[in-house]
């Protein structure tokens, strides 16, 4: 299996930027969207935290769940993973989708539940050293993602927000 402690060290190490950065911003500026259909800062720390808690879900199903493990991931995940990174492409607002995400309500909040998604994902990786076997669980769109999968997806998606981090940065800095 490839290198999972290699793996949860950039998955802290792109964890930690967010944390760390949480700190210039405050609530107010955490709740100021660019656009009525684009999200907030605080909707995308709030995403990062509920997909992440997702993922590692995955992760505990996929390690007690080998119905699925010779069931392959899509072309498209593969490309992705090969990559190590997702496309930089640019989703329209969707003002549904803007609405769907919850605002932040407390900058400590955020920061509790980023301590809190560390030291879940850090605890699952202690006890996927332990694991004899282990499967895959579907992923929505990427097909069946094995627990380093999950990992590296998760790191990707969080380094893939920092765009969206940067471009939301730029309105705040702009007013």
């Amino acid at each position: 299996m490839r290198n999972t402690a290699h793996m949860l060290e950039k998955f802290n190490k792109t964890l930690a930027i967010w944390m760390s950065e949480l700190n210039m911003f405050t609530l107010n500026q955490l709740l100021a969207k660019p656009s009525p259909t684009s999200w907030s800062l605080g909707q995308v720390y709030g995403h990062l935290i509920e997909e992440t808690n997702w993922y590692n879900g995955q992760v505990q199903i996929s390690l007690n769940d080998i119905e699925n493990v010779n069931v392959a991931s899509t072309r498209k995940a593969k490309k992705l993973f090969e990559n190590a990174w997702f496309p930089n492409e640019r989703i329209p607002d969707d003002p549904l989708i803007a609405d769907k995400v919850k605002q932040t309500t407390s900058v400590d909040r955020l920061k509790s539940d980023l301590e809190k998604l560390k030291s879940d994902t850090n605890l699952i990786w202690d006890i996927i050293k332990k694991a004899e076997s282990y499967g895959k669980s579907e992923h929505p769109g990427m097909g069946y993602l094995n627990f380093f999968e999950w990992l590296q997806y998760s790191e990707m998606h969080l380094r893939h927000r920092l765009r969206q981090k940067n471009r939301i940065e730029d309105f705040l800095n702009s007013k």
